[in-house]
């Protein structure tokens, strides 16, 4: 293919990953700086090199045909090698840049990653950063981001995995809840008392501890459940019962002594903290910025378990 004809895929290509992302031609042609007639020539042109349709209009919505999300893994690929090669050429590899669109769980992201974000831009102050809070898995490619930050036990997936750090949950209470109260030696012993349930758990009001090579499930009576950490870190502050927390989440109250761990020797399994981008073989050079300055942050022991950060109960 001559430089003219490759210069000319490309634009193509671009234009074709605009439209999938945005599911629009309107709001693709906008962010492109061209009119939705023009897009529509140059993704009708490719369509017609590549002799398969990428994507089904109506008039209302815009989706990828099978050839379509084949297509548009490749063309990510490709348009990212081309990125980091001008970047290399051009003596800009050590200095990323662009928008960078970022996905995070909203308490571990408004805790742990806001914190850091304006280090983060004053290191590359030629990126762009736009961050999303939000509490569900997005779809990387179809959502237009670039990266996000999952936590728990990833599905097999395309998606190209890091893990920053370990997720580790306790078993926590308040010093008031714990008074007078029957001594938990056991994890059978919780279903003697008022436990607080983060009710997403897909196997419902069921904990799960371990202590080497045992396993206990204890199903537990939920005196709250509820779909939000923080109502639960704040109800196991003021003394109403047991509580499963993160530890980047109940790592300020454990520090203060606001809450203590119960049940020593036992432990929640751990999961992970991931990032994950969509695959290439040339990640990005502001994907590699973002992931490589969260695992400089978050390696070894990370911030929210320093030192102090975990004191034990006497009743445990």
């Amino acid at each position: 293919m001559q430089r003219a004809a490759m210069r000319d895929r490309l634009e193509e290509m671009r234009s074709f990953v605009a439209v999938a992302r945005a599911q629009s031609f309107a709001d693709a042609a906008r962010e492109l700086g061209i009119s939705a007639s023009t897009l529509s020539r140059r993704i009708t042109r490719l369509e017609g090199a590549l002799g398969t349709a990428l994507l089904r209009r109506t008039t209302r919505t815009v989706s990828l045909t099978e050839a379509g999300t084949l297509y548009l893994e490749r063309s990510l690929d490709v348009l990212a090698r081309v990125e980091d090669a001008e970047a290399l050429v051009s003596g800009l590899a050590s200095d990323p840049r662009g928008r960078l669109r970022v996905s995070v769980p909203n308490l571990f992201g408004q805790l742990q990653i806001a914190p850091l974000l304006p280090d983060f831009l004053r290191r590359y102050p030629r990126i762009a950063l736009e961050v999303s809070f939000v509490d569900r898995y997005v779809d990387l490619i179809q959502e237009r981001f670039d990266v996000a930050i999952r936590i728990g036990a990833l599905e097999d997936s395309s998606l190209m995995v890091r893990r920053l750090a370990l997720n580790r949950r306790i078993l926590c209470a308040s010093p008031r809840y714990l008074q007078d109260r029957r001594p938990l030696t056991r994890p059978e012993d919780l279903t003697q008392h008022a436990c607080l349930h983060f009710s997403f758990l897909s196997e419902g009001p069921a904990w799960t501890l371990v202590r080497g090579q045992e396993r206990v499930t204890v199903r537990v009576r939920p005196a709250l459940s509820a779909d939000n950490a923080e109502a639960l870190r704040l109800a196991a502050v003021a003394g109403e019962g047991i509580t499963v927390l993160a530890t980047f989440l109940a790592g300020e109250d454990l520090r203060a002594g606001r809450l203590v761990r119960v049940l020593e020797g036992w432990s929640i399994p751990d999961t992970g903290i991931f990032a994950v981008h969509p695959p290439g073989r040339m990640v990005p050079s502001k994907v590699r910025a973002f992931v490589s300055f969260l695992r400089e942050r978050f390696e070894g022991t990370p911030p929210w378990e320093r030192p102090g950060a975990c004191r034990v109960s006497s009743q445990a």
